[in-house]
């Protein structure tokens, strides 16, 4: 069998879109798009592909698969009608913005079980996450203690649209775009967060915008201990990066800050003797990956992500980000930012399996 994909939002999903076109069951069968000049350049890219800007036309156009790389204030609108035209649906983070968004999209997918959804967190899919994961789950950490993680990513160019007009990134509480953060380290420790406590510094780069510059959630999680995200979209700091940090009850992973190289540092009761951090050579990128994984932009991350959203579609198994872990990198974020407006009052993490 091929599968017939579709991409909508094609600036996001250039990448991922090269991915799918590069795996021998696949295929690009449409690709939509509300700026024709983007779509002039999916066909430079996809030769003879079917162009839209009509998204529910291309829901009719007897696909199999749908990545959604729209803008997040349209991602439950174009998730839930890809599930409902009865295509399988990868979907760009976050996951929505609202609470009354996500409980849609959870309607979809439990109204249409047939179909396969997963949250496109790519970075659960870097190298150095995929090995701490392996450390955790052997146990070489112990117990779940203490989390932090940063995403620090200066985008003031991107705030205003070609005619001066602000962009929904200028509106979008910093929090909420937290799972580059926590998606990783809920992957890697098996834990959810179950209450949430935020702060935000206001808008002091973008006044006019009301963007909030910088926001911090805290998080307390299943077997009691606590995640730290702060999140920096309206900073003074070059080059963007990512943070984590790990504390077990029997050693410690960290990373480190650019301009530092990305290793992994380590203190391990297992390794006899040792006094100091060690550095493991873990970076994004998984060694010995073919060529066409790195086509996605974001490294080999894509790839694997890809290839994993692919199997559980060919062997009827659960995605390895279905809903419910989608929901629990995406909700700790709306629950702190609705903390951070009420003084920092501790707010509750809703758990929605039952």
């Amino acid at each position: 069998m091929t599968y017939r994909v579709g991409v909508v939002g094609f600036r996001r999903g250039t990448g991922p879109a090269h991915i799918f076109a590069s795996i021998p069951d696949c295929e690009i069968a449409a690709i939509c798009d509300l700026d024709e000049r983007v779509l002039a350049y999916a066909h430079e890219q996809f030769p003879g592909v079917q162009t839209f800007t009509d998204y529910s036309e291309m829901l009719r156009q007897d696909l199999d698969i749908v990545f959604v790389a729209t803008p997040v204030p349209i991602h439950a609108e174009h998730t839930i009608a890809a599930l409902e035209a009865g295509c399988h649906v990868l979907q760009e983070v976050t996951l929505a913005n609202s609470m009354e968004q996500c409980r849609d999209i959870l309607a979809a997918v439990r109204a249409h079980p047939q179909q396969k959804f997963m949250l496109a967190e790519n970075c659960c899919y870097w190298a150095q996450v995929m090995a701490w994961r392996e450390m955790f789950a052997q146990g070489l950490l112990g117990e779940f203690m203490y989390a932090e993680a940063e995403y620090i990513h200066e985008i003031g160019s991107l705030l205003l649209d070609a005619g001066g007009k602000p962009t929904w990134r200028a509106s979008l509480p910093p929090i909420y775009y937290c799972t580059h953060s926590l998606g990783p380290l809920l992957m890697i420790t098996g834990q959810r967060c179950v209450s949430a406590c935020g702060l935000h510094t206001g808008s002091k780069r973008h006044r006019d915008l009301g963007h909030i510059n910088m926001e911090v959630g805290i998080f307390q999680t299943s077997n009691g201990g606590v995640i730290k995200i702060l999140c920096g979209f309206g900073v003074v700091r070059e080059p963007m990066f990512h943070y984590y940090s790990l504390y077990g009850t029997k050693g410690t992973l960290e990373t480190a800050r650019p301009p530092l190289s990305l290793r992994t540092h380590a203190y391990l009761e297992a390794v006899p003797h040792l006094q100091n951090m060690i550095e493991i050579p873990l970076g994004y990128d998984v060694p010995g990956a073919p060529p066409q994984a790195r086509l996605g932009g974001h490294g080999t991350a894509e790839y694997h992500m890809i290839q994993d959203f692919l199997q559980c579609i060919r062997e009827d198994t659960r995605p390895p980000i279905d809903i419910f872990a989608a929901l629990d990198m995406a909700l700790p974020g709306l629950c702190a930012h609705e903390s951070a407006i009420n003084g920092g009052k501790l707010v509750l993490v809703p758990d929605w399996r039952e």
